[in-house]
């Protein structure tokens, strides 16, 4: 054999090799549903449509990955609703519809939120009209899927330690023209229109152990307290998860733990609804980073999944193809980001096996 000869074969022995190895990793990267499942517990991600033209592999992988899904901004106010009164849910039903035909569970995301309303919202609110305008969107809006939805986050960020406020309310728009018992309407409103659907509160910013953290645990239980003992319909708190390598995320906190305790305590079940991990602070190098960012899931998911009242877990976003981190949170050295469980050709990162683990540790749900 000569030389060029013996490198041809060499290079088809290294190929197959290196194909062999694929094959092996790809056979064992099971379902990150099905490994939920056998836990008691869901998971998914949130998704736009548009993905699917994008990236054709991107539909097999959410489907073979997911059994419930979060409309990233189908069922947000300002995509539903251009002018007072006209709604068009053209693209939220196509959502749901095809989760119906995957057997998805579906998420609805959001109602009451001080961002994304339509440009025509904020000059309609008034002490005196705020009142029947959330009421009303509300009303549409969960009428048109009642039935047909798990859950719906009722309620979005409504608390902020910054604000200087005693109860640490958020100063939003509803706030300021409706009082503070807009939240309960809010419930009150959903568990009418929907009685079938899990309501649940959805804030950001609970799983960091600082003085922002505790004080938006504290000030949530607070108002949950209040409302429970009103007996508002709350029926599970979700929390949003966007980490940050540089920050204090459950790295060990057992505050963190203790929290969780006192939601389940309150009769709450417990989601993580849009997780997943910023890497601007983390090495350049890809493999390392990825070893970074999966560090940091599996410890945030072991120490979440450790609590029983906690009953599924939502990334947001499951191919770093699609990520809002691209653009909220740019690395300084322009190299893309790797904030996700697959990588832009859909294939396993250290990300999947550090979720993959952390659900399998997981107890047993009854």
């Amino acid at each position: 054999m000569n030389r060029r000869d013996f490198l041809t074969a060499l290079g088809a022995t290294v190929a197959t090799k290196w194909m062999s190895l694929e094959v092996t990793a790809q056979a064992a990267a099971a379902p990150l549903k099905q490994l939920a499942a056998q836990k008691g517990l869901m998971f998914g991600s949130s998704l736009a449509m548009k993905y699917f033209d994008q990236l054709s592999a991107y539909k097999q992988l959410f489907v073979s990955q997911c059994d419930i899904a979060t409309p990233e901004f189908q069922m947000k106010w300002n995509s539903l609703s251009r002018q007072p009164g006209v709604y068009d849910f053209a693209a939220a039903d196509q959502f749901v519809a095809f989760c119906v035909a995957n057997h998805i569970k579906v998420r609805g995301h959001t109602l009451v939120w001080h961002d994304s309303m339509p440009a025509w919202v904020p000059g309609q609110l008034s002490p005196t009209t705020a009142r029947a305008v959330m009421l009303d969107h509300i009303r549409v809006v969960a009428e048109h899927f009642a039935g047909k939805l798990y859950s719906w986050d009722v309620v979005n960020e409504v608390l902020d330690p910054g604000s200087q406020r005693p109860d640490g309310l958020r100063a939003s728009p509803w706030l300021k023209n409706i009082g503070v018992d807009y939240i309960e309407q809010a419930f009150r409103a959903t568990a009418a229109a929907d009685p079938k659907a899990l309501l649940v509160w959805n804030e950001n910013y609970l799983e960091v152990s600082n003085g922002f953290g505790d004080a938006k645990r504290k000030a949530m239980l607070i108002q949950l307290d209040t409302m429970l003992a009103r007996s508002v319909p709350i029926h599970g708190i979700g929390l949003e998860a966007h980490l940050r390598g540089d920050q204090a995320n459950v790295l060990g906190d057992a505050s963190y733990e203790v929290f969780l305790d006192e939601l389940a305590k309150r009769g709450m079940k417990i989601f993580i609804t849009e997780l997943d991990i910023q890497d601007a602070s983390f090495s350049a190098d890809f493999r390392m980073r990825d070893k970074e960012v999966a560090d940091v899931y599996g410890k945030f998911l072991t120490a979440s999944l450790r609590q029983p009242a906690v009953k599924g877990v939502v990334t947001w976003g499951l191919s770093d193809s699609f990520s809002w981190i691209s653009g909220y949170r740019p690395r300084k050295d322009g190299l893309p980001v790797r904030p996700l469980a697959f990588d832009v050709n859909c294939q396993p990162k250290p990300a999947y096996y550090a979720i993959a683990e952390s659900l399998e540790k997981a107890p047993r749900r009854g």
